[in-house]
């Protein structure tokens, strides 16, 4: 009976002694010094070895609204969604023929006298171009009189 106890007490003790074995020699691979990154894994292997210290975590959040504050704001934010999808529930969607609207958006602005710039051709566009950035050409300078 001795026997068993020992076999149950044993087993177990030597599984965990090997996992331990085994991940000290997993995590701790040597770099390949052929590697031209090698010098760099190290080094940056070496810097971060450390465990966090206390003073490397950010403070504790200050002025941070309690529970009751937030559900009324959250409360507010849905009744404006609410109010706010009545509004546009509301609205008489018109989604016409898209020619038409071109047509008449187009006799609006000629009643207007709006002259439209069309140009069909590359030569046409590019002279277009010249005449925008001709005009767009700041001014000469004012002279002014030396005191």
């Amino acid at each position: 009976m001795n026997v068993n106890l020992v076999k149950i007490v044993l087993q177990p003790v030597a599984a965990v002694a090997l996992c331990a074995a085994l991940s000290a020699c997993a995590f701790d691979p040597p770099a390949d010094p052929a590697s031209p990154l090698a010098t760099r894994i190290d080094s940056l292997v070496s810097e971060n070895r450390d465990y966090p210290r206390w003073q490397d975590f950010p403070d504790a959040p200050v002025n941070v609204p309690d529970a009751a504050t937030v559900r009324t704001a959250v409360s507010g934010l849905e009744a404006t969604q609410g109010e706010l999808d009545r509004e546009v529930a509301a609205i008489d969607w018109e989604l016409g023929d898209a020619e038409q609207f071109v047509t008449s958006m187009r006799q609006r602005l000629t009643a207007d006298n709006v002259e439209i710039p069309t140009a069909d051709t590359p030569a046409q566009i590019e002279a277009f171009a010249a005449s925008l950035r001709e005009r767009a050409k700041a001014p000469p300078p004012v002279d002014r009189p030396m005191r």
